[in-house]
C-alpha cells in the first residue's frame, strides 16, 4: 500500500456509481465543510478515526482500522434523509473494495450526533470501519 488514505477515492467512487443522483464529496474535517444551499442532497466523506491496532511480521508491518464518515446532507429531512442514507447504507455496509487488501466495511457507531443548522440543512452521520495491513518499509 503506497497511499495510506487510498480508502477515501474508493468511497467517492462507489458512491458516485450506486447513488448517481447526489452530490457525493470529500471533505477533510467537519469544521472544513462549507454550508451552501446549493450543497444538499449529498454525502461528504472524511476520516473520522484513524486506528493502529498492533505490529506485525517483525514490525514491518502495521495493522489499522480506519472510520470514515459519510455524512449525509439534505434539505428536506421528512422526504430526503431516509431515501439517501438507506442508499448509503446499501452502498457501503459489508462492502469489499475490490483488491485483499482492504477488508469489508463494517457499520459502526458515529462519534457524531444527526445535526441541523439554522439554514434549514440536516446532517446524519453514518460511520463505517474498514481493516487494513500497511507495510512500513518502502
Amino acid at each position: 500500500m503506497d497511499d495510506y488514505l487510498e480508502v477515501e477515492p474508493l468511497l467517492v467512487a462507489r458512491l458516485k456509481e450506486k447513488i448517481p443522483d447526489a452530490q457525493i464529496l470529500s471533505s477533510w474535517g467537519q469544521p472544513v465543510i462549507k454550508e451552501s444551499h446549493n450543497l444538499p442532497p449529498s454525502v461528504m466523506f472524511f476520516l473520522e478515526e484513524d486506528r493502529p491496532q498492533e505490529n506485525v511480521a517483525a514490525g514491518r508491518n502495521l495493522k489499522i482500522e480506519q472510520t470514515w464518515l459519510a455524512l449525509v446532507v439534505v434539505q428536506d429531512a421528512e422526504n430526503e434523509a431516509g431515501p439517501l442514507i438507506s442508499k448509503v447504507l446499501r452502498a457501503l455496509s459489508c462492502w469489499c473494495p475490490e483488491n485483499n487488501r482492504l477488508g469489508p466495511f463494517k457499520r459502526v457507531r458515529s462519534s457524531y450526533m444527526p445535526d441541523y443548522s439554522p439554514n434549514g440543512i440536516f446532517y446524519f452521520p453514518l460511520s463505517f470501519s474498514i481493516k487494513f495491513v500497511f507495510n512500513s518499509e518502502e
